[in-house]
């Protein structure tokens, strides 16, 4: 099960830092606002449910029987919030944000995943920062 929670882990960060930026761009070419916060909406979705599972005894969480499933769900959707929902979140407002002034899609798929990655770091230290101040 490690495997395969770890699999999905990289897969999501992938996701979130490279795949959706090109979905945000092509959500904000074809129908706007509401198609991009729809999407953004969905990634969101998506990063809750992994961080549920993730938090299981079942996803392999080996803390959840010790501590209890609230101990390892509120500390899981904190640190998958930060660095897999920020930059989803990021993504949206910059490519919302300049897409009227950046007409090639490869340059605002560019700036989506600076926004991205840019966010990614900050989710990571201010994890780092506020889990470690729970422990």
């Amino acid at each position: 099960m490690r495997v395969t929670i770890s699999a999905l882990e990289h897969t999501f960060r992938l996701a979130s830092l490279v795949f959706f930026p090109a979905v945000a761009v092509w959500a904000w070419r074809a129908a706007g606002r509401a198609r991009l916060w729809r999407a953004t909406g969905i990634g969101l979705g998506l990063v809750v449910l992994l961080a549920a599972f993730a938090a299981s005894a079942a996803g392999g969480n080996a803390l959840a029987p010790v501590h209890g499933y609230g101990y390892t769900a509120s500390r899981s959707l904190l640190a998958h919030g930060l660095t897999l929902g920020l930059p989803l979140l990021a993504t949206t407002v910059a490519v919302q944000a300049l897409a009227g002034s950046v007409s090639s899609r490869v340059w605002l798929y560019l700036v989506g995943v600076l926004g991205a990655a840019l966010a990614w770091v900050v989710g990571v230290i201010a994890g780092m920062n506020v889990l470690a101040a729970l422990a």
